[in-house]
């Protein structure tokens, strides 16, 4: 009889924990694209973080689209094409964010040179 008990309750569990599984993959889907939109009215904020009007308006656009069945990139796109490309907090890469992207390599490329060339120099001496 307890192993009874121990399968049914154990079942009971599961599914109510596979019911939240699939509650939180939504919500989870919208807290990682909140944080990837730019408040148009903060400096510098997401509309996760921001309590703006604006901030809030996007997040139930973000929720409706979501409901539609759009996917991440084309509810971005949708954003992109309103508001323009500032709105993402992590620009694209393309033909304008080469420079942006390609700076940190090329700083650490010459930290890596400049470094050696000081190592082998102090090694000389």
């Amino acid at each position: 009889m307890s192993k009874l008990i121990f399968i049914l309750a154990f079942l009971t569990f599961t599914l109510i924990n596979l019911g939240n599984l699939f509650a939180k993959t939504e919500t989870s889907r919208e807290y990682n694209l909140f944080k990837e939109i730019r408040c148009l009215v903060c400096q510098g904020q997401t509309i996760h973080e921001s309590n703006s009007e604006l901030a809030e308006d996007i997040k139930l656009l973000i929720r409706e689209k979501i409901v539609e069945g759009e996917s991440d990139d084309e509810i971005k796109q949708f954003l992109v094409e309103k508001y323009g490309e500032w709105v993402l907090m992590t620009p694209r890469f393309n033909q304008y964010t080469y420079l942006l992207w390609g700076t940190p390599l090329i700083i650490f490329i010459l930290g890596f040179w400049l470094i050696s060339k000081k190592v082998k120099k102090f090694r000389e001496d």
